[in-house]
């Protein structure tokens, strides 16, 4: 190996290894990131989990503490909280538990765009002409930081909680 490719291999694997500095350590959390505990919260709706609803803590407070915290529910109504997205659980506090699920009326056109050119115009000014009606299917005082009866507390170790938001419905959201 001449001068030239042992330089040229070297700066390679000074490249390579800066690009994989981290690789594996997952997302850097931000300066001020508070410590933050194990939060799973059950939404039932009637007698049956609900799939699908967003579930935020908001400080008691009314003040935000900067670091938004929330999930989505699964088959079995459980939504397992993060904290900035990607940091399992919530910061020690006391909160009120928001929770909503919107639906919105079948459209004309996929929800997914076309790749090519053409059948994507034709499909976004489908879109853009279609008058979808959006639903609550939950009830909007549960995703009322105000009207919400929910609290929890959140402390150090395991937090798990079940919250029901009454029976079923579909209102149109005007």
């Amino acid at each position: 190996m001449d001068k030239k490719q042992f330089r040229t291999l070297t700066t390679v694997l000074v490249l390579a290894s800066c690009l994989c500095s981290g690789c594996g350590q997952g997302p850097q959390k931000p300066k001020g990131f508070p410590e933050v505990f194990s939060c799973k919260i059950t939404i039932k709706q009637g007698d049956s989990p609900l799939e699908g609803a967003l579930v935020v803590l908001f400080p008691k407070s009314g003040v935000g503490n900067g670091w938004n915290t929330d999930g989505l529910t699964n088959a079995k109504g459980v939504a397992e909280l993060k904290t900035h997205v990607d940091f399992k659980g919530a910061p020690a506090g006391d909160y009120v538990v928001m929770v909503t699920k919107t639906e919105l009326s079948p459209g004309d056109a996929p929800d997914i765009a076309p790749t090519d050119p053409v059948e994507y115009e034709k499909w976004h000014l489908i879109k853009i002409a279609e008058k979808r009606i959006r639903y609550n299917l939950v009830k909007p005082e549960f995703g009322d930081m105000k009207k919400t009866p929910h609290t929890i507390t959140i402390t150090k170790g395991k937090n798990e909680a079940t919250f029901d938001v009454g029976e079923p419905i579909k209102e149109e959201i005007k």
